[in-house]
């Protein structure tokens, strides 16, 4: 089975110089975890430097951002997404965080939410997909 690599230019670089933002294969296309990063930045050589923008609203717009940006770039979009993984650093996070998803996502999405710390430590929200790529 082969697979394709996705690199969305406009987005900056990963937190990990050994990751790309996505790969597709068998028709899916699997977005690796979305940090805040600066549309700027170059792949980062100290993963704990890399990030972010403002306040926990702002790093998600941006990581929303990311990954739509991903998304166009392989022929797909968030109406597409068939899986949602998001990982926040605090509870209270919770309700903010799924606020500004629910701009991006107009229906309901298998999804997972995790507590826990992230790369940076910086980051307060980090999110993966898995989509489908569109009948052509």
């Amino acid at each position: 089975m082969p697979k394709t690599t996705i690199v969305a230019d406009e987005i900056g670089g990963s937190y990990s110089t050994t990751t790309v933002h996505a790969t597709s294969a068998a028709g899916l296309v699997f977005v690796t975890g979305q940090v805040a990063n600066r549309p700027d930045s170059a792949p980062a050589g100290d993963p704990l430097g890399q990030v972010e923008l403002g306040g926990l609203e702002a790093q998600t717009v941006r990581v929303m951002e990311n990954i739509r940006a991903i998304l166009e770039k392989a022929g797909t979009g968030f109406e597409h997404v068939v899986k949602r993984n998001v990982y926040i650093t605090h509870a209270s996070d919770f309700e903010t965080v799924y606020a500004v998803m629910e701009r991006y996502f107009t229906s309901p999405v298998a999804s997972t939410g995790v507590i826990t710390g992230l790369v940076p430590p910086s980051a307060r929200v980090e999110v993966d997909v898995i989509a489908a790529l569109p009948d052509t």
